[in-house]
């Protein structure tokens, strides 16, 4: 069988899965590949992509079309998450994708963002009869969706204004940051968090975390010299391991923080940000546990291109 591609175009990380499907609920990955281009760097306030972020995109997305074409690709799905949906010159940025990378991107909404990463999640994760509560953090928004028991019953989802390029330009603006200003970090994410209500009961939920953040997470506590998929996911990361690390950070500076085993070149500057983000969803959701998942969106894409009518 042909192989098949998806692409996450997202506000820190572009990644592109090239695979063969086995069934609509599964597939052979055959290559991986994933670029940290900041595409929301310095988003805000005018909420416009910057051009040297688009051209360092553009760049990455043009190799990614060759390595597909490379490889065969019969078909493929690529789609942009919120920096580019919230951007007054996103509808540019999609139409100089198509002309210089040559790929027809789908701009998906929050709700469709948090589906398709939920389904990606539950590819890799075994939930079983338990409720699941997944969160995907990303560059400029983080997308929470409830599962009730059973495969395939989704509660209900929400794209939240939490994403951990913007927070860290907001608020780490200092090198290293201090603990005050990861507490105005905090609070600023708690207030936000205060309104999702549709997580209750929260103690009888499975919480699984998604994407870059939560991933590096992992990493960094398996202390991985290599990233390993099959070792990230199911790991599970507790919090006071997680809040002695956000307290470690935020008095180590940015360049000192790459020499942290585990830690993916280009997050230094804001796995803080995504730290203390995970940290907040336990403090204020009650849980003490996170289990992690190195599949979501992009394998959601993938999946979803399977379906019947999917594309």
């Amino acid at each position: 069988m042909p192989p098949l591609a998806s692409v996450d175009i997202g506000s820190n990380t572009l990644r592109l899965l090239i695979a063969e499907a086995r069934t609509s609920a599964a597939l052979t990955p055959i290559r991986l590949e994933r670029r940290i281009t900041r595409l929301g760097e310095r988003f805000l306030p005018a909420r416009i992509l910057q051009p040297p972020a688009m051209a360092r995109s553009i760049a990455a997305l043009r190799e990614f079309a060759q390595l597909m074409a490379e490889n065969g690709v019969q078909d493929y799905l690529a789609a942009a998450t919120a920096v580019v949906r919230e951007a007054g010159n996103g509808a540019e940025f999609l139409y100089r994708v198509e002309e210089e990378a040559g790929l027809r991107v789908r701009l998906l909404s929050g709700t469709e963002e948090a589906e398709l990463a939920l389904r990606g999640a539950a590819s890799v994760t075994a939930g079983g009869e338990t409720p699941v509560a997944l969160f995907d953090i990303g560059g400029g928004s983080t997308e929470v969706i409830r599962q009730g028991a059973g495969e395939g019953s989704v509660v209900e989802s929400v794209s939240l204004p939490i994403g951990v390029v913007h927070l860290t330009e907001t608020f780490l603006r200092e090198d290293p940051p201090g603990l005050e200003a990861c507490a105005r970090l905090a609070g600023h994410v708690r207030a936000i968090l205060a309104a999702v209500s549709f997580v209750a009961p929260m103690d009888r939920l499975l919480w699984v975390g998604t994407a870059g953040t939560v991933t590096t997470l992992a990493a960094m506590y398996l202390e991985l010299q290599h990233y390993d998929p099959d070792r990230i996911n199911g790991v599970v990361l507790e919090r006071p391991w997680l809040a002695d690390l956000c307290n470690r950070l935020a008095g180590t500076p940015v360049a000192a923080r790459r020499g942290i085993v585990g830690l993916e070149p280009g997050r230094e500057d804001i796995i803080l940000a995504g730290a203390l983000v995970t940290l907040e969803f336990m403090e204020t959701f009650g849980f003490s546990r996170v289990t992690v998942s190195d599949a979501g969106l992009l394998e959601g894409l993938f999946l979803e291109l399977c379906r019947p009518g999917g594309r």
